[in-house]
């Protein structure tokens, strides 16, 4: 009985989702991005598109904000417009940061998922590069793993599905280009995007990413969550790398989510 009770629940909820995912899709739109903001290429995705770095100030401390490593999380690329055009007007604000803005590192999922939303299944299309490969398994960790999996519904645990981490760790273009950047400008801060759970997940025992997750707790009133472990995952090569690293799992699959989060996001920058 409990599980038909779930099953109703998650059929009426996909319809639910769907229909806000359609009212996103059509007043939530991504801001362009203000003509003065700096940026710079990284390089091109699988398929040739640019992957762009929006950078801020000249500080010290480096911090690296990142959205769309899955293509399908759509609302994480307008989040990141929202973020870098609020920097635009903000950024002297934190004149001890350099802060980088990666809108989006999978460019080709994202024009999947532009085309095809996916309301009916909660927006599961576009995930993966263009190669099928979840660059959020795509890491060179120790716990690397070719055929993986991802995790979905209530806590990360009601679904299991099977995804493909790459030939080998590091294999994608997208992921050198990440590990790249980060490696060249040796950043040791970093936000990672994701949606929907309307959670944080920061690192076990990293005191600057439980303080993040925090934070968004106060802030946002995002759950925080421990040990949900994934092979490959840029949380577990931030880790083995000596990175702060924070997961934040929006509320919206294809909103912004810019109204909740923002004034958590503007907090852990000044505390910075």
């Amino acid at each position: 009985m409990e599980n038909l009770f779930y099953k109703i629940k998650y059929y009426f909820g996909t319809i639910y989702r769907g229909l806000i995912g359609r009212f996103h899709n059509i007043f939530d739109k991504a801001p362009a991005i203000k003509s003065g903001a700096e940026w710079y290429s990284l390089g091109d995705s699988t398929q040739g598109r640019n992957i762009r770095c929006y950078k801020f100030g000249q500080g010290e401390k480096k911090i690296l904000l990142m959205g769309g490593i899955h293509g399908n999380e759509v609302g994480t690329v307008k989040l990141a417009h929202n973020l870098i055009n609020w920097l635009c007007g903000n950024q002297l604000r934190f004149s001890n940061l350099t802060i980088f803005v990666v809108p989006c590192l999978n460019p080709d999922g994202a024009e999947v998922a532009r085309q095809f939303p996916d309301y009916k299944h909660r927006g599961r299309i576009g995930r993966l590069n263009a190669r099928d490969v979840d660059l959020n398994r795509n890491f060179p960790t120790t716990d690397f793993m070719s055929q993986t999996t991802w995790k979905t519904g209530r806590n990360y645990h009601d679904e299991t599905i099977a995804v493909f981490g790459g030939d080998f760790a590091g294999s994608e273009a997208e992921t050198k280009i990440i590990m790249d950047l980060i490696k060249k400008e040796n950043i040791k801060n970093i936000i990672a995007f994701h949606n929907m759970g309307s959670d944080v997940m920061p690192v076990s025992g990293d005191a600057v990413a439980e303080t993040w997750a925090q934070i968004y707790f106060k802030k946002a009133k995002f759950k925080i969550r421990y040990n949900v472990n994934l092979s490959g995952s840029l949380s577990s090569w931030a880790k083995e790398n000596n990175i702060h690293y924070l997961t934040v799992e929006g509320s919206s699959r294809w909103g912004s989510d810019w109204h909740r989060q923002y004034k958590a996001i503007e907090e852990i920058l000044a505390s910075m």
